[in-house]
């Protein structure tokens, strides 16, 4: 058995066990509305990227996430066999976006300071369990917290969008204002990895989950939404990973940058086509298809500046 496998089957019998109630009560989570925007007029990003905006995005470098790493890739996968751990860093981010007239977003929240001492900070009931056992920490030097990045940069942050909902993305969540809006894919909440990491959303939010029914499709990426409607900031349905994972395209004029979220972990996956892991074997297949689409982009369009989930290229 693969220890892609391995991790899989813990994961589901862990999430059995929380929905039974055997192990751990499940809050009830933040009330959730469907948030939809309008349609966007371009047809190619070729179209897009034509017209670049005043906006730009600074990823901030929180601290690092410790975990096995192949065990966040599709161990299945051929080029598995090759693996090889380099040694290099899954550094945990947080995207600043700043648009000229639209103000400061964050893009998933990074860490907060409590990490620089506790390594598995803000998590809590089964989930701390089950990623402690499996491996997971985090550090961070003092001083690289995203709060005080935030306030070095003078950011007035008006919403948090998300990647997803794992720890490694959402963890410093219980430290933001409760009335920031927070966005996410669809279904995100139901997603068996957010069950594990319950707690970082808590039931006094109001998650608003973007609604891609009415989103264009841009070759070869797929479904996109054009956040702000001038073409500056996009979602990008690429679902596997987690059920609602969404990847972001910032449309500045310091030109094009896709951030993939865990749609691509690192470089190593990236560079050998290895999508992560998924919850089963169904969802894995998805990330795959997702991580394919990426590749193709990234092929088509070479002046975009990628930013993966935990490693820059």
């Amino acid at each position: 058995m693969t220890k892609s496998r391995i991790i899989a089957l813990v994961v589901l019998a862990t999430a059995g066990l929380l929905t039974t109630g055997a192990l751990a009560f499940q809050p009830p989570g933040p009330s959730r509305r469907s948030t939809s925007f309008k349609r966007a007029h371009a047809s190619t990003w070729s179209e897009v990227f034509a017209s670049p905006r005043p906006i730009r995005v600074e990823t901030l470098d929180t601290g690092i996430v410790h975990f096995p790493k192949e065990l966040l890739l599709n161990g299945d996968h051929p080029a598995m066999d090759g693996f090889v751990d380099d040694g290099s860093p899954l550094r945990v981010f947080a995207h600043l976006v700043r648009h000229e007239h639209r103000g400061d977003v964050l893009i998933d929240t990074g860490l907060d300071d409590v990490y620089a001492t506790e390594p598995l900070g803000h998590m809590r009931g089964i989930g701390r369990l089950v990623m402690g056992l499996l491996g997971l920490s985090f550090s961070q030097r003092p001083g690289q917290d995203v709060h005080t990045q935030l306030r070095n940069a003078n950011a007035e942050l008006a919403a948090i969008y998300f990647t997803h909902l794992h720890s490694d993305h959402a963890t410093a969540l219980p430290t933001f204002d409760q009335s920031l809006p927070l966005y996410t894919g669809a279904a995100e909440l139901d997603d068996l990895g957010h069950r594990l990491n319950h707690g970082l959303v808590d039931d006094a939010r109001i998650l608003r989950e973007l609604d891609f029914a009415n989103a264009v499709t841009l070759d070869p990426l797929g479904r996109a939404i054009d956040l702000y409607g001038d073409g500056s900031f996009w979602a990008i349905s690429t679902p596997g990973h987690t059920t609602g994972h969404v990847s972001y395209l910032v449309n500045g004029h310091e030109g094009p940058v896709l951030l993939t979220g865990d749609a691509c972990h690192m470089r190593w996956g990236l560079e050998h086509g290895v999508s992560p892991s998924g919850a089963t074997p169904e969802t894995t297949e998805q990330a795959q298809a997702s991580l394919d689409s990426i590749l193709a982009f990234i092929k088509r369009y070479p002046q975009v500046r990628v930013v993966l989930g935990h490693q820059t290229l």
